[in-house]
Formats: C-alpha cells, structure tokens, sequence
C-alpha cells in the first residue's frame, strides 16, 4: 500500500531527516519518476485522524468542516454513529495532551498495508518472550495470534515510540475506530463517490501535464529524491505532508495533497505539492538565532521554514510562470481567485502574512536565483 518493505532503522533515519533538508545535490528527475495516485486505504487512516482537531497546531491537517461533512455523508449512507463519533471528543483531549501521540500522522508510511498497520497498533504490546498478548478482562494472556510479518516489523517501532501505557491504550484505541469506520462507512463513502474522485484526478492530472510537471521540475531535482509518490486525497483541504523514506540507498517522497473538488482546485492542489516539495531545499535555509532551536519552540521553527518555502514558491512563480503567481498568493491568503487584488497589492499582504527574517530571506533568494539560473 503505502512502501517497499524496507528496514526499521531506515524508517527512523528517514523520519528523523524530515526537517533536516537543506541544500541537496541536483539530479535529473523525469516525469516517470513523478506519480500520482490515489490509495482510499491510506485516505482512511487520515479520516479518523481528522475527528482529532489541533486547531492551528502544525500537525492539523485538515479542513475546519471535515468531520462535519462527514457526519453527513454518514446519515446520507444511513450508516449511523460509529464508535469513533461517540468517543472523539472525550479522546481528542488525551490526542492533544500527549504529544508523541502525533507520531501516527506520519506512521502510515512505515507500513506496507492497511491491515498489517491496524494489527501493529492493535498488538502494540504483544509480548514477543511468551507469544502472549497481555491480559484482557477476563485476566488471562491471550495465546498468539495469526500475525502478518509486517506486523511483526512495525510492532517494535510503535512501541518504542508509544511507550507511555495512555498511548499504548490510544494506539489499540485508534486501531479498533480505524477498522469500524473502514468496514461500516468509508469503503462505502468512497464506492459512493468513485466518479467524482475520478473528475478530481483527472483535474489534476490535466494541470499537471499541461504545466505543473514544469513548474515543479527544477525544484524536484534539487530535493535529494529518487522517486515521488504524490497521493491525492479528498481528507485534506488546502494543506499537505510529505514524508521522505530512505530505502536502499535512496529516497522514496511520499506527498499528501488535496484532492480537487473543481478545476480550479487543481491548481491549489498543485501549489501544495510544490510547498512540499520546496521545503525540501528550504528547510535548511532558514536561520535561527543561537547555535540550536530550543525543543519548546518546534512549533515556531516549523512556521519560519513554512514562510521560508511560501517566499521561495513566491519568487520563482513571479520570475518564471506569472501566468500562476497570483492564483498562488490568493491561494495561500486564503482569498477567492475571482476576488483578488492585482499581484502588487497582493504581494505586501503575502509578505506581511508569511514574514521572514531578513538573514533567511536573503538565504532564500539566493537560492532561488541559482533554481531560475540552472536552464
């Protein structure tokens, strides 16, 4: 589903590099290499993950309105209220209270399948020695059960991540809601919605051919990366992840980016993609006073490299594809295309919005200008 099998220590490495990038060497990426796809088995792991809302965290992914909409879609279905809707609101406190908890948005990438990922947190704690589960209610350890081997991989990693009982809990938990509402709605949601998934794709993929494979190209070759995977999902909504793994020496991009609900959607789709991918060069751009970030300002680190990518995909839209700069900054102001200022009164909002320092902004325009000189 999601990756090649490939090492628990690469799966580390490649994670614990996510906001590491920097100036990486430049290697010729076609368009081969470049694939967009569609996986509703990844698409429901962030589903019940959205009932988790982290208002203005880094970590919320997504639309303000997703769990309503899906509540709807639930009574339109007639599938009624799942374990999942009745327990959220108690369990969202304990979600925003651990924060090792946030490790699961980016977990799915370590995994192979849906069902091997839903078993790993389910047998988190699956005591290896004894071929025991730990006892349930009734007292007694539980004899072992027919485990997939990629269960077994990951099994390790989530309880070295999860260590706390409360997230262990969580995690078995998360398992239980993830397999309801896979089985009781999603499977149906999506066989409901199979045509309009296709118009989306098929949105983007027209603006990818005809001028985001271009846009995107000086950018991907710079980003250290063998191979993307760029999945477009109807969960998110007007943000993306991209999560890098490490296997066999080379890169695997894994991106998470709307998937268009209208033509014009496509483009905004596209300009997630291309902050994610900008971020690959940025991130290691931006600079921070003193010799390290200190740990309780992660959440201020993240947004500087955030700006410093938004600024980077400003720059190089208004040099070299201007027919698109200023559905970009609209985008990202969050202001309606056909609404929309000229770029000149739209670029002091943007600056304003999305400030830099003048020590990474300086940073960042060199690097741009090398990005628009390399033909």
């Amino acid at each position: 589903m999601f990756r090649p099998k490939n090492s628990i220590l690469l799966g580390f490495l490649a994670l614990a590099a996510v906001l590491l990038w920097g100036r990486l060497p430049l290697a010729a990426v076609s368009s081969s290499q470049i694939r967009i796809l569609t996986d509703p088995h990844l698409d429901v792991i962030y589903h019940t993950l959205a009932h988790f809302n982290l208002p203005g965290d880094r970590f919320n992914l997504f639309s303000e309105d997703y769990v309503r909409r899906m509540g709807q879609a639930k009574r339109d279905l007639e599938v009624g209220e799942t374990g999942l809707d009745r327990e959220a609101a108690a369990l969202e406190q304990r979600y925003r209270q651990r924060p090792r908890l946030r490790f699961l948005i980016r977990a799915p990438f370590l995994a192979d399948d849906l069902a091997s990922f839903k078993q790993a947190l389910a047998l988190i704690d699956y005591d290896f020695r004894t071929r025991t589960v730990p006892a349930g209610v009734k007292g007694k350890r539980r004899k072992e059960p027919l485990m997939f081997g990629n269960s077994r991989r990951l099994i390790p990693v989530f309880r070295n991540h999860f260590q706390a009982p409360q997230e262990q809990d969580f995690a078995k938990r998360f398992a239980g809601w993830l397999e309801e509402e896979h089985s009781r709605f999603y499977m149906i949601y999506r066989e409901a919605r199979s045509e309009w998934d296709q118009q989306g794709v098929e949105w983007f993929t027209s603006f990818w051919k005809s001028r985001g494979m271009s846009i995107l190209e000086p950018w991907a070759a710079r980003s250290g990366v063998n191979e993307f995977k760029v999945f477009l999902t109807p969960v998110m909504k007007e943000r993306g992840l991209g999560v890098p793994v490490e296997q066999g020496g080379e890169v695997l991009f894994h991106v998470l980016t709307p998937l268009p609900e209208s033509r014009l959607e496509a483009a905004h789709s596209f300009f997630v993609l291309l902050h994610e991918t900008v971020r690959r060069s940025t991130d290691g751009l931006v600079v921070f006073p003193g010799p390290a970030v200190p740990s309780n300002q992660d959440s201020l680190a993240s947004g500087v490299r955030k700006n410093a990518a938004l600024v980077a995909g400003h720059l190089y839209l208004k040099a070299r594809f201007p027919g698109v700069h200023r559905s970009y900054l609209s985008f990202f102001l969050k202001l309606p295309d056909g609404k929309a200022s000229e770029v000149d009164a739209l670029e002091p909002l943007f600056a304003r919005r999305f400030p830099l320092d003048p020590a990474s902004r300086r940073q960042v325009e060199a690097f741009v200008d090398s990005v628009l000189s390399q033909k």
